[in-house]
């Protein structure tokens, strides 16, 4: 009896033994699902910034004036802005709705301005950073605006031209429409850009026609000599036939003050304009100007924004719906983006350093293209 109590102990154990290897397998499975529903949830925050998914074709994100910085503002009581909580949000708004694409824009004011008609170094790192994020991150475009002009005079230098397009590609999406170059050793900026939007709740794919104009400098006896800013109402004219041929929706980013806006939606062939001038937004929502859509950009970013578009079976737009989602603590990141963020500022601070303990000869500015003189 005693070794019958035996073998059923023994085959018990053995039972027992067989059975662990998939409870652990069923345990581990359990909690890879609860970590990926740990990973999607939101916060009510977070969902309320983004909204529902109540069936928008695709959405156009859009911002200006980040100055060179990929950080947030770095304002004490509520830091707002930044590549982190941006891709944040392009994140989420991709989880709530995986059949909707997002473009990103930049109204303008890319890049960090060097005072004296070239780029300092630490200026320069910023910039070259902001052509690498940007890049990364997929923007369909960035407008150039008259502070932009001294490093688009070294990105478009013809010596270095091709060398910095394959450093750089995203130099070939800033565009406008009302720069030329007025050295001989300078190319011209890319006049527009068009991006093709696909997903399942269009009839059809859409053609983005995307151009951008700036006012010039306010302050005549600073303006750069290597570049002129044309009217830029006369400059769209001379342009957006073509684009318009080419295109089934044209976007002007326009970086100037209301004056400019009404200038800009007169011309005929524009369906919206993004307007950006660092005073930030003032109306939070789609206005029509002489029958043109116009929204606004807020500065630094620190409110992104959230242009939604709807469309009907017979491939028309049925209505655009503007949010304006303030970009902060609220916002998950991902790490990749927050490590981008850090490595910019370590090269930004040792660009800076390195400037302020240099000789003064070698700190003048860099050695192409010269700091402008006369032609």
């Amino acid at each position: 009896m005693k070794r019958d109590t035996r073998k059923m102990l023994a085959a018990a154990l053995t039972l027992l033994t067989g059975l662990l290897p998939a409870a652990s397998c069923q345990n581990s499975s359990a909690a890879g699902d609860a970590d990926k529903a740990s990973a999607t949830a939101m916060s009510p925050e977070f969902a309320a910034r983004l909204g529902k998914d109540d069936g928008f074709a695709f959405s156009l994100l859009f911002g200006a004036d980040v100055q060179g910085n990929l950080k947030d503002c770095g304002c004490p009581k509520h830091p707002q802005g930044g590549l982190a909580w941006r891709m944040g949000y392009v994140d989420g708004l991709r989880k709530i709705a995986p059949d909707a694409p997002a473009l990103q824009l930049d109204a303008g004011r890319i890049f960090a301005h060097s005072v004296g008609g070239y780029v300092q170094p630490y200026d320069r790192v910023r910039n070259e950073w902001m052509l690498r994020a940007y890049g990364e991150a997929g923007f369909a475009a960035a407008n150039v605006s008259y502070f932009d002009l001294p490093m688009l005079a070294e990105l478009l230098h013809k010596p270095e031209f091709e060398a910095k397009r394959q450093l750089f590609p995203f130099a070939a999406r800033l565009v406008s429409a009302n720069i030329r170059p007025t050295r001989p050793d300078l190319a011209a900026p890319t006049p527009y850009v068009i991006e093709t939007v696909a997903g399942k709740r269009l009839p059809k794919p859409v053609r983005l026609g995307i151009t951008g104009v700036t006012m010039s400098n306010p302050n005549p006896s600073a303006e750069t000599l290597n570049f002129a800013v044309e009217d830029p109402a006369e400059a769209l004219k001379r342009v957006l036939p073509e684009l318009r041929a080419k295109s089934d929706f044209v976007v002007v980013m326009s970086y100037g003050p209301e004056a400019q806006t009404d200038k800009v939606t007169k011309v005929p062939g524009i369906d919206l304009v993004i307007v950006a001038n660092n005073l930030g937004a003032m109306i939070l929502q789609v206005q029509k100007v002489n029958d043109v859509s116009v929204v606004q950009a807020f500065s630094q970013t620190k409110l992104l924004g959230d242009l939604r578009f709807y469309y009907a079976p017979d491939g028309t737009i049925s209505q655009m719906r503007l949010s304006m989602p303030s970009l902060d603590k609220d916002i998950p990141t991902d790490r990749r983006w927050e490590q981008m963020v850090a490595d910019a500022q370590k090269a930004i601070d040792d660009a800076t350093k390195a400037t302020v303990d240099a000789p003064p000869a070698e700190s003048a500015g860099p050695a192409s293209p010269a700091p402008p003189s006369k032609p």
